[in-house]
């Protein structure tokens, strides 16, 4: 399953983190992928702006965005922001 796939291609860029990965297509749109909700709450993003933390996230999937995964809602967080 591409949660899966996208899981543990996170945890492995993220190996300290959190990671959660949603499946959440839409039964009404037809797509060719995936849409999925991630969310990464890292220590890593401490000193990134929310732009920056989305761009890492999405250079991690990028093999798999167009084909696999259609779409993401990306929640990129650092600890004390996820409480």
């Amino acid at each position: 399953m591409v949660e899966e796939d996208v899981r543990e291609m996170l945890e492995a860029e993220f190996p300290e983190g959190e990671v959660d990965v949603l499946r959440d297509d839409h039964d009404h749109e037809k797509s060719d992928g995936a849409h999925l909700g991630i969310v990464v709450v890292s220590s890593e993003f401490e000193d990134e702006s929310k732009v920056e933390r989305h761009r890492r996230v999405h250079g991690v999937l990028d093999s798999l965005m167009g084909e696999e995964v259609h779409a993401v809602e990306i929640r990129a967080q650092t600890p004390e922001e996820a409480e």
